[in-house]
């Protein structure tokens, strides 16, 4: 199962990708800004970046740049129109697709991009992993213990399906995305602990008022921490 990050400013096609690799056994999130799919990014925790360019704007344009430059490696896959290709040149691709969308054209541009992603040495100097961790955190205020989802050297995604959160609470955790200030201790296996600080990156819901997934950003590791969580890659691998 990889994690994929779909960035669509116009919401044509999102939520029809979304559905089709939901099908498959992915994990998907979607973004409609440029802020949502950067700080989303920031945090490592994507496998794949698909991208709508049927239309191309300064913004989307910006977001497969950013791609590119801080996580090298990271597959970018393109919707996009043929005689738009040309015009995507400063953007590196793993693959690419047209309309109409047809499931098996999609699981054929994520399959190649995440076979491209595994051979990729940059890519898998710096993995996301599934961890399953006891993490105690504080978001805006707000303080609580729960389970992490995912890992990497840039970012940790926090369970917080069981969390009982006030209106209020979960209103003052998403009115802090993007903000510094987060802070969380995640004990690991060994009961080792590490300190983590960064921003919140995302807040993803479900219908009712828990949030689904709490995404962090840190604002950087201490060669303590670096060290512990590359321990953790070694155990997975």
């Amino acid at each position: 199962m990889a994690n994929v990050l779909i960035t669509d400013l116009f919401e044509e096609s999102a939520y029809l990708v979304r559905s089709l690799l939901r099908g498959i056994g992915h994990a998907v999130s979607i973004s409609i800004s440029r802020q949502d799919a950067e700080a989303k990014l920031s945090t490592g925790l994507f496998d794949v970046l698909m991208m709508d360019y049927c239309t191309l704007t300064e913004d989307n344009l910006a977001v497969g740049a950013f791609a590119n430059e801080v996580l090298p490696g990271l597959p970018v896959v393109a919707l996009t129109r043929p005689e738009l290709e040309k015009k995507l040149s400063g953007i590196q691709l793993a693959g690419k697709y047209y309309r109409p969308l047809r499931g098996r054209n999609v699981k054929e541009a994520v399959n190649a991009a995440l076979a491209g992603m595994f051979r990729d040495s940059k890519r898998r100097a710096m993995p996301r992993i599934h961890t399953d961790l006891p993490i105690q955190v504080d978001l805006a205020g707000v303080s609580f213990a729960t389970r992490t989802i995912d890992l990497s050297a840039r970012g940790v995604a926090i369970d917080a399906t069981e969390v009982k959160l006030s209106p209020d609470q979960l209103e003052a955790i998403e009115s802090a995305v993007g903000k510094t200030g987060a802070s969380a201790n995640l004990t690991l296996q060994e009961g080792t602990i590490i300190k983590l600080t960064g921003r919140i990156a995302f807040v993803e819901r479900h219908r009712s008022l828990s949030g689904r997934t709490i995404g962090l950003a840190f604002e950087g590791l201490d060669e303590q921490s670096e060290v512990a969580i590359a321990g953790l890659y070694r155990d997975a691998a």
